[in-house]
């Protein structure tokens, strides 16, 4: 091989280094825009969550939850970055969660609403029936006073269970987002039919 071949090998042996330097060196400014890209991605989706964290907890009359200080970095930008990725994906959920509970009521939000008025409704019955049937126990119906005190008492019994009833329900099942002058779901009927009943078990319980 001559000295003039030998500098053209040499030329082309350059030429491929420098080529395989210059695709390198793409390689890495392509893979530090993405990381800036992502980071700044990030950002500006944890800023935009925690602006609808507050505003949720300003429009649910509430305190915003306090802010933790971020954990130590792990080293590796990737890794950070997908763990930032992740904790943004959990965020959203559990954002979407409080949505939903904000417009629930604050007791046993998970409930259906004739569930919940049941549970109350059933409360206040269990308590009147409790209440006849010491009333029936003690209370003696020799005359006829004591007979209408004791049909009185019988009979207000479940009207006052209802009425606790129906009052608790506009206390207890009042979301705290949304219209405060919004009709509630109380069950009339239901309630009506629990608390009304239990002057038939009462007297079951008595006679038997």
């Amino acid at each position: 091989m001559s000295a003039f071949d030998d500098y053209l090998a040499q030329l082309r042996r350059l030429d491929d280094a420098r080529r395989t330097a210059d695709e390198a060196a793409a390689r890495t400014a392509t893979a530090t825009e993405t990381l800036a890209q992502r980071t700044t991605r990030i950002a500006e989706q944890a800023a935009a969550q925690r602006a609808a964290v507050d505003e949720l907890a300003r429009t649910a009359r509430t305190a915003p939850p306090q802010r933790t200080a971020p954990p130590a970095p792990l080293g590796d930008p990737h890794a950070e970055l997908t763990a930032a990725e992740h904790e943004l994906q959990t965020a959203a959920t559990r954002l979407d969660d409080a949505r939903y509970l904000a417009h629930r009521p604050p007791w046993l939000p998970r409930w259906r609403a004739d569930e919940r008025n049941g549970l109350i409704y059933g409360v206040f019955a269990l308590a009147c029936v409790l209440v006849q049937l010491v009333v029936l126990r003690t209370v003696r119906a020799d005359d006829m006073t004591g007979a209408i005190v004791l049909g009185a008492i019988l009979v207000a019994a479940p009207l006052a269970a209802f009425c606790l009833g129906w009052l608790t329900i506009g206390v207890a099942t009042r979301p705290r987002i949304g219209d405060e002058h919004a009709k509630l779901e109380r069950n009339f009927r239901l309630g009506l039919v629990l608390c009304g009943s239990t002057l038939v078990v009462a007297c079951l319980g008595f006679f038997s």
